[in-house]
């Protein structure tokens, strides 16, 4: 399991999401990540062992610093329109954390990305909880329902997951969801460990998960 301890520097595309990464079962080899930023989750695997590491980016802007990175192959375009041009089971990981929000349809782009990994390969991603106190008491309290220029009500959020549609989502594409982790601030940590987790699905801000291709396309 990659676990190494890495302090993000709080830019948003240059963040280092260690609880997403930590989910990772062994050291990939080939690895395609959508989303990638400015490429440094596919840096540190690559740094620990990946072989082929590749990104896709919608923004050529934000692309740019992934492929100065070095990696092998970083595509510019938007995963829902984008031709996705590589070999059948050609990888062992793919990466979607923090993507699947954005999307118009996240249950057809993970159908088209299925076929990309390997059997037995690992799909490791994260999505926001709509169910987040931030959301449930404003939605409840006052009937508000406002976008947000960060967090689980970005505004450039399209779709809204609970951490049981969530794994409809995954399931639903055809992984078989093998971990779901809640993440934490540091105040809603210590609430839910204070609580024994009974409001943990109110006080995390989001889910990382796990999943794993069981089955041959």
């Amino acid at each position: 399991m990659i676990n190494d301890r890495v302090l993000p520097d709080g830019e948003y595309y240059s963040e280092l999401r260690m609880p997403m990464i930590s989910l990772i079962t062994n050291v990939p080899k080939r690895v395609l990540e959508v989303g990638c930023a400015s490429g440094q989750t596919l840096a540190y695997l690559r740094d620990r062992g990946a072989e082929y590491t590749v990104g896709i980016e919608r923004s050529a802007e934000v692309a740019a610093l992934a492929q100065a990175r070095s990696l092998n192959q970083v595509v510019v375009g938007d995963i829902e329109t984008l031709d996705l041009d590589f070999e059948h089971a050609s990888f062992d990981l793919l990466i979607v954390g923090h993507v699947l929000e954005h999307l118009a349809d996240p249950w057809k782009a993970l159908r088209r990305l299925r076929p990309l990994l390997k059997c037995q390969g690992q799909l490791v991603g994260a999505l926001p909880n709509v169910r987040h106190h931030s959301v449930v008491f404003p939605l409840l309290l006052s009937g508000k329902w406002e976008y947000q220029s960060s967090g689980v009500m970005d505004w450039t959020h399209l779709r809204f997951f609970s951490r049981r549609t969530a794994v409809d989502l995954l399931e639903g594409a055809g992984f078989e969801v093998n971990r779901i982790v809640p993440d934490f601030g540091y105040k809603s940590r210590m609430a839910n460990s204070l609580t024994c987790n009974v409001f943990q699905e109110f006080l995390a801000y989001a889910y990382n998960f796990s999943a794993l291709k069981t089955t041959a396309d």
